[in-house]
């Protein structure tokens, strides 16, 4: 079976948890499922050497062999300015510094000029798509994975053309993005297509199949609910002696953004250090709200007591995990969330939202809703305060998390991929 996976982000290129799903899903692939090839087309393509053997990288520049033992998975580039999570004006922005560079270009000796992408975010999608399409129009695949809204255009004029079944596979929308709200509405006219055009919808929670269900009036029949898995790459780590810090840390991770419900974070922060003075606040992660959330940690009178740490790398996330006393992810719609499970892999107890995916398969924590300020504060004093209950949280979650691995997600998407086939044919 020859499987089409369009996606948009792959690690080492990736700034969130769809990168390192799709990662699991084709390392899972490439081991068990040897009957399959999976050609994984993203956009932008890597830009700089990485890894491998056995897995083909091939973007608009260059050609290279990667570390990563895949050997019935390529990863194929296709030159775009898209990237993992960009909104309309990071786009926007992107785009005003390629232009700059080009005229630089013209008015210096080196007179090339590489090809002119969208001048928006939703015209890039579009001419991205059609990349795509013209480069994969006529080859030969049984079936088309596709992730999220930005393959969506993609993936329909591949269906369309060669008359291949499609599965879309969804991590996220656009209401999710903006807490459940609608959000740009043509985005969501982009989703609504593709959730109708599929053959099959893979929803990554019972949330999400919610979601797609109530919000875009998609027919239940033809969703799967397959869970994540949690990340092979990880090193499960439990210390036997509690952590030593001269202060208690609370970590967040994550975009910085509404969905992620960063501002509750904040505002809890204020409230706890008003009952323990000893501690310190971590939010690491990028993205639109960090300049107004560090105003408001200023506000509060709070700055002092809230690292900011910024965009963070695989190495950094697991010192920060590895050195928090208590993890708190305050999402305010979040299809799964993969991050309390990097918590937990290593030895930190977590306080989750009810708001998210991750909650109908993570047992071993605290579970608030996200706006319940109060709630959260007490949660994350109890496991502060009491040793005994930081450490019994931390060892039956560390423990849960062995039983969160890859084999009976993609064992599930395996079994759809066939089902589909079975169905078309």
């Amino acid at each position: 079976m020859k499987v089409l996976m369009l996606g948009w982000e792959f690690p080492p290129f990736f700034a969130g948890g769809v990168g390192m799903v799709c990662y699991e899903i084709a390392k899972e692939v490439s081991v068990h499922h040897k009957d399959i090839v999976v050609d994984y087309i993203m956009p932008y393509g890597p830009r700089r050497k990485c890894f491998s053997n056995n897995f083909d990288i091939i973007s608009a520049n260059f050609f290279e062999k990667s570390f990563y033992d895949l050997k019935n998975v390529n990863l194929i580039g296709i030159n775009s300015l898209i990237h993992c999570y960009d909104g309309l004006a990071d786009y926007e922005e992107k785009y005003n510094e390629y232009v700059r560079s080009q005229i630089k270009k013209i008015s210096s000796k080196d007179k090339s000029v590489k090809e002119l992408y969208g001048k928006n975010l939703l015209e890039e999608v579009y001419l991205y798509g059609l990349r795509v399409f013209e480069k994969f129009k006529d080859s030969n695949f049984d079936l088309i994975h596709a992730h999220d809204w930005t393959t969506i255009p993609a993936a329909l004029m591949l269906k369309e053309y060669t008359n291949k079944p499609m599965i879309l596979h969804v991590h996220i929308t656009e209401y999710d993005k903006v807490g459940g709200q609608p959000g740009n509405p043509e985005i969501m006219k982009i989703e609504k297509l593709g959730f109708e055009r599929a053959d099959v919808l893979i929803a990554v929670s019972n949330f999400t199949k919610k979601r797609l269900i109530e919000n875009y009036g998609v027919n239940p029949d033809k969703i799967v609910v397959i869970h994540n898995g949690g990340i092979s790459e990880l090193i499960p780590t439990l210390p036997e002696e509690e952590k030593k810090t001269k202060e208690k840390i609370v970590l967040f991770t994550g975009r910085v953004t509404l969905q992620k419900g960063v501002e509750y974070f904040i505002r809890a922060a204020k409230k706890v250090l008003e009952y323990e003075k000893n501690v310190k606040f971590i939010v690491a992660g990028t993205g639109d709200l960090l300049p107004s959330m560090i105003n408001l940690a200023e506000n509060l009178g709070i700055r002092d007591k809230i690292y900011f740490h910024g965009f963070y790398n695989r190495e950094e996330a697991d010192k920060l995990f590895s050195m928090a006393d208590v993890f708190v992810m305050p999402s305010v719609s979040e299809p799964f969330g993969i991050v309390p499970l990097e918590a937990i892999a290593k030895g930190t107890p977590a306080i989750i939202s009810k708001q998210s995916g991750v909650s109908e398969v993570l047992d071993n924590c605290f579970k608030i809703d996200f706006w319940d300020i109060d709630e959260m504060v007490d949660d994350i004093i109890s496991l502060l305060k009491y040793k005994s209950l930081r450490n019994y949280m931390r060892k039956l979650a560390y423990n849960e998390y062995f039983n969160l691995s890859w084999e009976k997600p993609v064992n599930k998407i395996v079994d759809v991929y066939r089902k589909t086939l079975e169905n078309k044919n």
